[in-house]
């Protein structure tokens, strides 16, 4: 965990940092991927490969090999006819210490691989991609190309209906939905947070989130047009 909070690409501490970023150089050739049962189907292979060129292979192989690829189960009826015994080929269990960072750092590893075959002549690190677990936003072209080739090797799927590519800087991060060079935010309000609206909490929630006037938050507060206006008038009469 403390290696992803030291990217600036990823966005486990801070889910909109990275996009931001994206935004300041106002991109207009976007791929939104959406990964289908990524954490299900992301190869053991890749995670020990990654941990081995950090941490060595004998720290790579308790990590990844002793906690997953040699932990074996017993399956029995009604799944299988047969006893048999199951090993961890690709994916994570759910709730396994450590499954958020493997699969995290894996998958940056996967995007930075991408970006070295794409322009194998390059010393600087990539950095136009934001990344939030199996969230991924590219805006270079080649790179995304070669990171497509990767994933279909590694026999990830990739929705096609779910992911958005654009050539207007239209992208969906983090179930944030951006259009017009990811500087306009179109993300829906969740009924839940529309239900919240009736306390303080919940109108102050709102406003932390989205960029909304002190007479919208009003109006979803159930205040009236004699409220607002008196609200507008004594704002005015602060400012004079």
């Amino acid at each position: 965990m403390e290696v992803l909070s030291r990217l600036r690409t990823d966005g486990t501490f801070n889910q909109e940092f990275p996009l931001s970023l994206l935004r300041e150089g106002k991109k207009n050739e976007c791929y939104s991927f959406d990964l289908k049962s990524a954490t299900d189907r992301w190869p053991l292979s890749v995670m020990f490969a990654l941990m081995s060129c950090m941490f060595g292979p004998t720290l790579a192989s308790s990590i990844v090999n002793s906690s997953l690829g040699l932990n074996t189960f017993l399956v029995g009826k009604p799944i299988v006819k047969r006893m048999s015994e199951v090993a961890f080929l690709c994916g994570q269990p759910l709730g396994y210490y450590s499954s958020w960072s493997l699969f995290a750092l894996s998958h940056h590893y996967v995007v930075w691989l991408a970006a070295k075959r794409a322009y194998p002549q390059r010393t600087t690190p990539f950095k136009d991609y934001a990344l939030l677990g199996d969230d991924i936003l590219i805006t270079d072209a080649l790179v995304a190309q070669q990171y497509r080739i990767l994933l279909d090797k590694l026999g990830v799927t990739i929705s096609e209906a779910k992911s958005i590519i654009s050539e207007t800087g239209c992208v969906e991060f983090a179930k944030r939905f951006w259009v017009k060079s990811m500087q306009i935010d179109l993300s829906p309000v969740s009924l839940r947070l529309l239900l919240s609206c009736r306390t303080t909490i919940g109108l102050c929630s709102i406003r932390n989130k989205y960029p909304v006037s002190v007479s919208t938050l009003q109006r979803l507060g159930g205040a009236g047009f004699r409220v607002r206006s008196l609200s507008r008038l004594n704002l005015n009469v602060g400012k004079d």
